[in-house]
């Protein structure tokens, strides 16, 4: 177990909102349980109410938007336009929800890019957003040691995608888990001993031209 310890989203942006612990399972190809308890937010809705909500599309919030980041698509789609690496920026998604999905369509040019669940009062447009996030990394960029020889990842939090990929982040409240996919396969990043809060969708990055959509 590693517990996250950053305080800058500049170093690491899973700094402590709350005592959560991450793990990151080896056997990173199981597929993940998708049966997951109910949304407190929908315990009192109609089933018509509950259905509109579990199909309606996710949007990026624009008053929790950093100045680097313009959002389109009736919002659906934000990208970033960053100048330098020392500009962060950081958006969240409009609603607090249990899981979302988003597609990577773009993976920026250099920089960092962190995606998962913020609280709202963590957020920060334009520097450290708390929360609990697993960092994107380029599978077209693999890290080489001095002799040319690719090195496994041994970060916790970190996994490598490809253009196109899909990440789905799930907040198991009853589990106290936060859990991410790709392609709808578990990829071992685990984050345990989440405080049942309202956590909503974001993105932190400080890298050019990252170009992200809800689904």
């Amino acid at each position: 177990m590693a517990q996250a310890d950053a305080t800058k989203a500049v170093e690491d942006p899973r700094t402590g909102d709350d005592n959560v612990q991450s793990h990151k399972d080896k056997q990173s190809d199981k597929s993940v349980d998708k049966a997951d308890e109910a949304d407190p937010s929908t315990e009192t809705m109609s089933p018509v109410q509950k259905k509109r909500k579990l199909d309606s599309t996710g949007h990026w919030d624009s008053a929790h938007c950093g100045g680097h980041i313009k959002l389109s698509e009736n919002d659906r789609c934000m990208k970033t336009s960053n100048v330098d690496a020392e500009q962060w920026s950081c958006v969240m998604g409009s609603e607090s929800v249990s899981t979302f999905r988003v597609r990577l369509d773009r993976l920026g040019n250099g920089g960092d890019l962190w995606i998962g669940y913020c609280k709202k009062d963590g957020f920060v447009p334009n520097g450290s957003t708390r929360g609990r996030f697993c960092q994107i990394k380029s599978a077209t960029e693999l890290a080489t040691d001095v002799r040319g020889i690719d090195e496994e990842d041994d970060s916790e939090t970190s996994h490598r995608f490809l253009q196109g990929d899909v990440l789905t982040v799930t907040h198991k409240r009853t589990a106290q888990t936060i859990v991410f996919q790709k392609n709808d396969l578990d990829i071992g990043i685990e984050y345990e001993n989440v405080s049942d809060e309202d956590r909503f969708p974001a993105v932190v990055t400080n890298s050019d031209a990252v170009f992200i959509t809800f689904l």
